[in-house]
């Protein structure tokens, strides 16, 4: 394989830094938590054994973070 092959630098790179140990800062979990106070959401449990209404909730919260991204000027959102 030639050297200049997008492949072979993937493969060979290796990042420049490392993590930090311990536990990640913040994970998933207590982002959804967070997201879900937030909303003012207390019945989460009963909603998401409704199709509908889990849906809208999804939908609701997905807004919320578009505005958030904005109102930062964030430009590495994702949705």
């Amino acid at each position: 394989m030639p050297d200049t092959s997008m492949v072979k630098k993937v493969y060979e790179w290796s990042p420049a830094q490392t993590r930090s140990l311990g536990r990640p800062k913040n994970r998933w979990e207590y982002d959804v938590k967070s997201d879900i106070t937030k909303m003012e959401i207390t019945n989460w449990k009963e909603c998401i054994r409704n199709r509908t209404k889990w849906k809208k909730l999804v939908e609701k919260a997905k807004t919320s973070l578009k505005l958030q991204c904005l109102k930062k000027k964030k430009k590495n959102c994702v949705f």
